[in-house]
């Protein structure tokens, strides 16, 4: 009776214990692979790739979001220092504000400018037609998904019909 339960709990406890999520919850996390999945099946929709430019084109596309990550961590390691004098209670000075703005604005740019050549390089395997839809799709799907999370978030309509005005005794 012993043996048998010990078997039953320990496979039980083993179960549990393999049936967690390899990776955490959130960007990059459990559903990361799968948000890039749907992207690249959305943009080659999308530009209407053929298997040859799709070939070339998404491991340009990998080098590309590589590099605007880089830029990407580089900025946000700009705002460390001053969210720890922040957090300590301690006043920033125009001077470190202005300073901070310009360098975001740097970085701004580098993104832009990133993304502008990687379009214009991308003129070796895409038509100019493509390369056009190609600028307008980031914004195109980020609406989309806006669109998606305000459908599947909206308040339940209000119960009991339509209501009309306050009753006066």
């Amino acid at each position: 009776m012993k043996k048998t339960t010990i078997v039953i709990t320990s496979i039980i406890g083993i179960g549990s214990l393999l049936a967690q999520p390899g990776k955490p919850r959130g960007p990059g996390g459990q559903y990361g692979e799968r948000m890039e999945m749907m992207m690249i099946w959305k943009l080659t929709d999308h530009l209407e790739l053929t298997q040859d430019q799709a070939e070339k084109f998404f491991p340009s596309m990998r080098a590309h979001q590589k590099q605007v990550l880089k830029i990407r961590k580089e900025e946000k390691e700009l705002f460390t220092p001053v969210y720890k004098k922040v957090k300590k209670g301690e006043d920033i000075s125009k001077a470190e504000a202005n300073k901070l703005l310009n360098k975001v604005a740097t970085y701004e740019q580098k993104r832009s400018k990133a993304r502008i050549d990687f379009v214009k390089n991308s003129g070796d395997i895409l038509n100019p037609t493509q390369q056009v839809k190609l600028l307008m799709f980031d914004g195109q799907m980020k609406q989309q998904v806006r669109d998606r999370m305000q459908d599947r978030y909206k308040p339940p309509p209000p119960r009991g019909g339509k209501q009309k005005g306050r009753r006066k005794f």
